[in-house]
């Protein structure tokens, strides 16, 4: 398993909370296969047991995430009040954002953005109480 300390990084992922989300950020130093798919859904869990807090990820370039690993997230997160933001700086990261929403057709709310202010603006139709306050 992996550890998520504050100031520890992973290779494969980062999580940290800021302003009431978590950030994920997922690195490329090899493709994110189902295993370590079950690792950040164990630390997003540690971060936030309730299951509530907005989730946005952010990528490196090039990061390659099996089709396993995104049909495991498909399949195991069921979580409608966990809205997460997909971050899509360039086409190739809006196409496998939207590749993922399509196919996988995931069951937590999925929304593909290029500007940040904008997946906080859909945060917010979230309300911040269906999490508890730390």
């Amino acid at each position: 398993m992996v550890d998520q300390d504050p100031g520890f990084f992973n290779p494969h992922f980062h999580i940290e909370e800021s302003e009431d989300v978590l950030v994920l950020l997922l690195g490329n130093s090899a493709p994110i296969d189902e295993s370590i798919m079950k690792d950040i859904l164990r630390a997003v869990h540690r971060r936030d047991p309730i299951g509530g807090m907005p989730i946005l990820v952010q990528q490196d370039e090039l990061v390659r995430m099996t089709p396993e690993a995104k049909a495991f997230l498909a399949r195991t997160c069921d979580n409608r009040s966990r809205p997460v933001a997909f971050m899509a700086y360039d086409l190739p990261d809006r196409i496998q954002g939207d590749f993922f929403l399509r196919f996988h057709k995931p069951r937590f709310p999925f929304r593909v953005f290029s500007v940040v202010d904008d997946a906080q603006q859909w945060f917010a139709g979230f309300t911040a109480s269906k999490y508890a306050v730390r």
